[in-house]
């Protein structure tokens, strides 16, 4: 589907994008045919009241496709950061895992239950926008995550009008909410509750992500109101935009909206000019939905972010790699505020992912 708009959509029920629960709760068998197969998986949670979080990235090497990799950052108070990078093999198709951490779906298609034991680097939002981190002096993290949908899970081939993109043959995403603990070693350190808004989003297929220019990837949940906020959309090297869409859960329906724009991402827009730095500037933004009820504007705003890139064609590192030769992907993996027109206000987790040529290239 292009950049124009269509009618919205409204599906019902408990798995409206009848999503096979297989692909839900089990690892996927790589294709031994496809070099750029690949399988990856995250998960973000946000503490409001504390400004405590995590981000989790996961996913197959490159070459050897039973081995995991794992991103795990939690975003603490003061704009500081741990990151750690770990590697295993997972002992079944039950979830990903490495030495350190352990994902697995409790409840198909509704809840994951996520470990982690080990530590990482301790760095500033500041620092990490402009190097790779988490090999440098460690301090301990643990933590215990439960997380349970708070929507249906949501299918991007069968909301959207697309037939198949450089990212895979299959993309769920899901608002969540999460409950657990945070521990945290150190001069930063300390013990914190993990309840709050979540998000997950899990694809997996052929993967390079060199044609690839960007993206906009929301999920955010509204605890009064019980809604939940879904929205993607993708752009090319050149800054032209493939497709945007977005979802709103409430009760029982889930309305597909294709009419979305936001802050630096205007319909027909030539270009993105959302994100000006990786430390998630600007702060402030706005989301217009073109609803079945009328339009409604959101105001939102970053809280916390993180930083993760990816170069060659699918190779994910920790931090930035702005400073390296290469036009690679730099993504602000963000925490938000977003408010309702009614005064209803949501946490969740907000991507603005940029190649390095059309983020330097951002008006000033």
């Amino acid at each position: 589907m292009g950049d124009s708009v269509a009618g919205n959509r409204v599906f019902t029920g408990a798995n409206p994008f009848d999503v096979d629960p297989h692909h839900y709760d089990q690892i996927a068998a790589p294709d031994p045919g496809d070099p750029d197969w690949s399988e990856t998986h995250f998960w973000s949670v946000w503490n409001a009241a504390a400004g405590v979080g995590l981000f989790i990235h996961v996913g197959t090497d490159t070459e050897d496709k039973e081995l995991w990799w794992a991103q795990v950052f939690a975003y603490l108070p003061g704009n500081m950061v741990v990151a750690d990078r770990s590697w295993g093999r997972s002992l079944d198709r039950a979830g990903p895992t490495t030495g350190n951490f352990k994902a697995r779906c409790t409840e198909p298609l509704r809840r994951w239950r996520i470990d982690f034991d080990g530590a990482g680097e301790l760095v500033s939002r500041a620092e990490m926008a402009t190097r790779l981190v988490g090999a440098g002096p460690a301090v301990p993290m643990s933590f215990q995550l439960e997380l349970t949908a708070t929507m249906p899970v949501w299918d991007l081939y069968k909301a959207v009008e697309i037939q198949g993109t450089d990212i895979g043959k299959v993309h769920h995403e899901q608002v969540m909410t999460g409950t657990g603990v945070l521990l945290v070693g150190g001069q930063h350190g300390g013990e914190w509750s993990l309840a709050g808004c979540a998000f997950r989003d899990h694809s997996y297929g052929s993967r390079d992500v060199r044609p690839f220019g960007g993206d906009h990837l929301l999920g955010v949940y509204f605890p009064e109101s019980r809604r939940s906020l879904q929205a993607l959309s993708f752009w090319d090297k050149t800054g032209k935009v493939l497709f945007r869409t977005a979802s709103i859960h409430q009760g029982d329906q889930i309305e597909v909206i294709p009419h979305m724009e936001m802050t630096g991402l205007k319909l027909n827009a030539v270009r993105p000019t959302s994100l000006r730095d990786l430390t998630g500037n600007p702060t402030s933004f706005q989301m217009m939905l073109d609803t079945n009820r009328g339009r409604v504007v959101l105001d939102g705003e970053v809280l916390h972010v993180v930083n993760i890139s990816l170069i060659d064609k699918n190779t994910n590192v920790n931090g930035s790699a702005i400073n390296i030769p290469g036009d690679h992907l730099l993504l602000a993996e963000s925490q938000v505020r977003m408010t309702w027109p009614d005064g209803d206000v949501g946490y969740g987790f907000f991507e603005r992912c940029y190649k390095k040529s059309l983020l330097l290239t951002v008006d000033k």
